[in-house]
């Protein structure tokens, strides 16, 4: 009778680990098919309408901003950095015009005179 269920028990346990498996692997490769679905998708919609996916020019920017560091842009101190974030300013386009406040008491809805509560 021992052995009997030491048979039974292992039968299970057998049957078990490959039920187990399979689930596993199905599941793992629903995931594969999900990304690569997706990855399809996006490129169609890419190709269709004519714009980069996200992804891409994330990581464009990324590496513009990565090259700029390495050039010593954003702040690095040298005559590289020019201006702090890799352009030079330029000296004379400073502007002063002398404040004024603009009022237009016509289209305000609650008059000229009365106070605002």
């Amino acid at each position: 009778m021992d052995t009997l269920n030491r048979l039974v028990s292992a039968i299970t346990r057998t049957v078990l680990k490959l039920v187990l498996i399979a689930a596993a692997a199905v599941f793992a490769l629903s995931l594969i098919l999900v990304a690569l679905v997706s990855l399809v998708w996006v490129l169609l919609k890419a190709l269709l309408t004519g714009r980069k996916p996200a992804f891409v020019t994330t990581f464009q920017r990324f590496n513009q901003a990565r090259q700029q560091f390495k050039r010593g842009g954003f702040g690095a101190a040298g005559p590289s950095a020019a201006g702090g974030f890799g352009h030079a300013a330029p000296v004379a386009d400073v502007v002063d015009v002398q404040a004024h406040e603009v009022r237009n008491d016509q289209a305000l809805p609650y008059g000229s005179g009365t106070d605002k509560r």
